[in-house]
């Protein structure tokens, strides 16, 4: 049995999915350079990525509370359209009035939160368990395509036509996705108790969490791997520029290669994802990345050139799709249906504080001789993840073989 992206359920949850990811990428991208081309100055974009990472912090867990109480299909098509009234306030903008841009900013990350943990939650009741590690993978591929697409719009709709025309589209792209995910047939899913009180379902997630030791192993590997990735996102620039000696149009490329090597693993990975088990793809894709960045971070020192690092990029998309995939469908797996929307909320809210720690530890990068010292703390956290994966995986239950229901299904 296949996976269809032209009917069915989980289409309409994928194309709803990149269409809104699309045209959030594309404003992702058009807003820092609206307010560095304004204000020329590098502290007041650098309080874009504050603004929009300070909810992921602080909120993230709660999420996944709604995304446990409330009908998830309902709750999408809802979440969808406040973001696009989200938005409206950056039609009013004028001069150099920079307040609604950092409000919309933490207002649409807000929204969306609980977005990924209903659709996370939801999608194991879309599809066969034999096949949900594929869906899993087939979901990232749209997330890699929305990355590679939207930021690319956003620039040149941004050159051309404004920013207002960035917003529209946006808009636009959060109303098709509420129109395709409301026609998702209801499934009838159990959700947490009604009789709970959202500070109550938030503890009994909390709970559920911890009481698992999958579910903490998982969460805590995720959470070791953020470090990294909040290190990577910030010395990725001055890596290219001052240790491969790039300038910024290398810099474009090398992006443009990790979101094509995503693209790449994605495919590769929707032909094997079903033939391996969930934790192996976890393991050893985790492994793979870290090795693949450690290449990519330490060839410089003896060939300081770019075309290695665009190949490296290219060749990291296939591990970082497996560990991604075998991540998401070992939590859908070992969370019960009425706490997996929580389960990915928590899971998401320590990511985004062990981000939030990356981008300290980068500070630590004070002059070009420290940058590659610093940026491979992204290899060794994965690395650490990996190595805990596989040592403590077995006992937590990680490689048991799957028992859960397979769905009905519908056309």
């Amino acid at each position: 049995m296949t996976i269809s992206l032209l009917q069915g359920d989980f289409a309409r949850l994928w194309w709803g999915g990149l269409i809104s990811m699309t045209g959030s990428w594309m404003l992702t991208t058009a807003l820092p350079a609206y307010v560095y081309l304004t204000t020329h100055s590098v502290p007041a974009a650098s309080l874009m990525f504050l603004a929009s990472l300070m909810p992921r912090v602080l909120l993230g867990s709660f999420a996944g509370v709604l995304a446990d109480r409330f009908d998830r299909r309902g709750l999408m098509v809802r979440l969808n359209l406040l973001a696009a009234f989200s938005l409206l306030p950056l039609f009013g903008l004028s001069g150099g009035t920079l307040w609604p841009v950092y409000l919309v900013a933490m207002l649409e990350t807000l929204v969306l939160l609980p977005l990924g943990p209903a659709e996370n939650a939801m999608l194991p009741t879309l599809v066969p368990d034999r096949l949900l590690a594929r869906a899993n993978v087939l979901n990232a591929l749209n997330n890699n395509l929305a990355r590679l697409i939207g930021p690319a719009l956003g620039g040149a709709v941004l050159s051309a036509w404004g920013l207002g025309a960035v917003v529209t589209a946006n808009v636009v792209s959060y109303l098709l996705a509420a129109l395709l995910i409301s026609g998702l047939q209801r499934r009838g899913a159990q959700t947490a108790a009604p009789t709970e009180t959202l500070p109550q379902a938030w503890r009994s997630g909390l709970q559920d969490v911890w009481r698992s030791p999958a579910l903490r192993l998982l969460v805590l590997a995720i959470a070791v791997g953020s470090v990294g990735e909040g290190v990577f996102g910030v010395l990725l620039a001055p890596f290219v520029t001052e240790v491969l000696g790039g300038d910024a149009r290398a810099y474009g490329l090398v992006i443009s290669a990790q979101a094509i090597g995503g693209l790449i693993g994605g495919l590769v990975m929707t032909q094997f994802a079903d033939r391996w088990s969930a934790a192996a793809l976890l393991t050893w894709g985790t492994v793979g990345l870290g090795l693949t960045d450690l290449a990519l971070f330490l060839y410089p020192l003896w060939m300081p050139a770019v075309p290695p690092a665009l190949a490296l990029m290219v060749l990291a998309g296939v591990p970082a799709s497996a560990s991604g995939a075998g991540w998401a469908t070992l939590v859908q797996r070992h969370a019960g249906e009425t706490s997996r929307g929580r389960a990915f909320g928590i899971a998401a809210q320590w990511s985004a504080v062990s981000l939030f720690l990356g981008v300290g530890v980068a500070n630590l990068a004070h002059g070009p001789g420290l940058i590659v010292p610093v940026i491979c703390v992204h290899a060794a956290t994965l690395l650490l993840s990996g190595l805990m994966l596989g040592l403590l995986g077995r006992g937590a239950g990680l490689f048991q073989p799957a028992s859960t229901p397979e769905p009905a299904l519908h056309p």
